[in-house]
C-alpha cells in the first residue's frame, strides 16, 4: 500500500501543472502570455516524462506480483 502511494504522489507531481501567470494588459500580450504559458507547459512536460514512464513501469512490475493499479 505504501508503494502504490509513493506511486500515486509522484504521477500526481508529474502531471501538475504551475499556475498561470498574471495576464499581461493589452489584446498582443495576452496572446504572447497564452502562448508562452503553452510552451513552457509542453517543455514541463517532457522533462516529467521519465516519472510517468516510471509509474508505469512499475505498475506493470507490481502486476506480476498480483497488484493491480487502474
Amino acid at each position: 500500500e505504501e508503494l502504490v502511494r509513493f506511486r500515486s504522489k509522484v504521477r500526481h507531481y508529474a502531471l501538475a501543472l504551475p499556475e498561470a501567470a498574471e495576464p499581461v494588459e493589452g489584446a498582443a500580450g495576452a496572446q504572447g502570455s497564452k502562448q508562452e504559458q503553452k510552451e513552457k507547459r509542453k517543455h514541463l512536460m517532457q522533462e516529467r516524462k521519465p516519472l510517468l514512464e516510471a509509474c508505469d513501469s512499475l505498475r506493470g512490475d507490481l502486476a506480476a506480483f498480483g497488484i493491480h493499479i487502474k
